[in-house]
């Protein structure tokens, strides 16, 4: 007879709870890896920014004479310079959204996880149960299988000795 575990409906149920899960753990992940690209493209964006901005000061200021002459007057753009300041702020507003998003990302995550280790804690009870029936399952047939051989030996036994005792009380039937 062969062996059929009660429960691997349930069982195959659990192993695609426990996918679906996993599913949902591998896109919080790849939502968190977008977010973090994102703010790292930010930061480039602004420390380019800064780059430029620091350049154009340098620039204006290398421009100057050392001599005795008047400089000329620094030919700054307050309106540029205010802009540049302005868009910086909003990339780092933007930045802070972004890892905002982030954290309640890595929460939603860590629930994700805690839910992936559930479901795959109920897989492997089924699994162990399943061995655990497996294996009585084997050894209950073994013993049928053995008491049906030691059956069949005192059958035999018994067959041997009646024809032995018929041989010796001169009978000749068989």
């Amino acid at each position: 007879m062969a062996f059929q575990f009660r429960f691997d409906s349930l069982l195959q149920l659990r192993e695609r709870q426990r996918d679906e899960v996993g599913n949902e753990v591998g896109k919080a992940n790849e939502a968190i890896r977008r977010v973090d690209e994102q703010i790292e493209q930010l930061q480039q964006e602004r420390d380019q920014l800064r780059a430029q901005a620091a350049g154009v000061i340098a620039g204006q200021t290398q421009t100057g004479t050392t001599d005795a002459t008047p400089t000329r007057p620094a030919n700054l753009s307050v309106d540029r310079m205010l802009q540049q300041g302005r868009y910086d702020l909003q990339l780092q507003t933007e930045q802070m959204s972004l890892r905002q998003t982030r954290g309640t990302l890595m929460q939603e995550l860590d629930r994700r996880q805690t839910l992936l280790v559930a479901a795959e804690a109920e897989v492997k009870k089924l699994e162990r149960l399943r061995e655990t029936r497996q294996t009585e399952h084997t050894k209950l047939q073994l013993q049928r299988e053995q008491a049906e051989a030691d059956d069949l030996t005192t059958a035999r036994m018994v067959i041997a000795r009646r024809n032995a005792a018929r041989t010796l009380n001169g009978d000749t039937r068989s």
